[in-house]
């Protein structure tokens, strides 16, 4: 289950104006749909599969998500505030995110948003030399807005990857960029150079995570399958506790070196139905996920698996090919 995006128009660099600078989604209906919404849910859709639509509530035959309402054919990209406060922020010192979605056509406040994956609000920050990696989730505000407070480890760019579901709209995904105070480097100069790993076995806290990629690699275009292996760092023994988080047994977030390419996938394996009994499911040793990579080149993926109420992130760095060199 995975949901791309293709980044190349970036839209507006905070950092320019800042000069001295998802399982059991909740299905919301038509009438959900609040007048400062501006908008007017037309049917019901998966998140994940917006192809998998119903005229009333569902679940969706391919992964098991609740549908929502919305209109999956409006392909316009929502509009959206980013402001910082103080406006450039300092390495290492806490400073407030705020966001604000308006509709593309009236401007109007959106205040009303799906829940995929137990969340509103995703926002991925990634460094852009793609060494730093966070995934958060700002809260509402009164007045509708999102807000968090984050701290930035080091001066440079970073990018803001905004991914939210509003009622009665289509799943978005908005990029931004901003820059702390004192960096003196430029875009091009902070790009990062990836090197693909040669052993695809990394040790996050307790757990040995093995990736195992298709006999043919990756290659552009098609779907692909990412297979973990989950393990017990100090024993070797498969773990079979993996425990959900933001209802999934794991999340992937799949990014191209130039970070204009985004892919934000989940295991296969479905979390049973919570209403089956009160077991607390577990997952593991093995964790698939499919994603399609959208062009040739190198990519960067942070997996986050859960287990004994501890996040641990994997970061794996691999080559995919072009279809025309296979």
């Amino acid at each position: 289950m995975e949901r791309s995006l293709n980044c190349a128009a970036i839209g507006v660099f905070l950092a320019l104006m800042m000069a001295g600078p998802r399982m059991n989604g909740v299905a919301m209906t038509a009438a959900q749909a609040s007048p400062s919404s501006g908008t007017q849910a037309t049917l019901y859709y998966c998140p994940m599969h917006p192809d998998v639509t119903a005229a009333v509530p569902d679940k969706c035959m391919r992964c098991g998500m609740t549908l929502v309402a919305g209109d999956p054919y409006d392909l316009r990209e929502y509009l959206l505030d980013v402001e910082t406060a103080p406006r450039a922020p300092r390495p290492g010192q806490p400073f407030r995110l705020r966001f604000t979605v308006r509709h593309p056509s009236t401007r109007a406040v959106i205040d009303k948003f799906a829940l995929v994956h137990e969340k509103p609000y995703h926002l991925f920050v990634i460094s852009q030399d793609m060494e730093f990696y966070d995934h958060i989730h700002p809260e509402q505000q009164p007045d509708g807005a999102y807000a968090i407070d984050l701290t930035l480890p080091r001066p440079g760019y970073y990018r803001l990857f905004s991914d939210f579901l509003p009622v009665g709209g289509a799943p978005q995904v908005i990029p931004r960029v901003i820059a702390t105070a004192g960096f003196t480097g430029d875009l091009a100069s902070s790009q990062s150079q990836l090197v693909p790993d040669a052993i695809l076995r990394k040790t996050v806290g307790d757990l040995a995570v093995t990736l195992s990629l298709p006999s043919t690699g990756l290659m552009a275009g098609r779907e692909e399958t990412l297979r973990y292996r989950v393990e017990d760092a100090k024993t070797g023994a498969p773990i079979t506790d993996v425990e959900p988080y933001l209802g999934a047994f794991g999340h992937t977030l799949v990014m191209s070196a130039d970070t204009l390419q985004y892919v934000h996938a989940h295991p296969v394996e479905l979390l049973p139905d919570a209403s089956a009994g009160s077991i607390q499911p577990a997952g593991g040793p093995a964790l698939t996920f499919k994603a399609m990579l959208p062009k040739a080149g190198r990519y960067r993926l942070w997996t986050q698996i859960k287990r004994r109420g501890v996040v641990s992130t994997a970061q794996f760095t691999v080559d995919v090919a072009s279809p025309s060199s296979q």
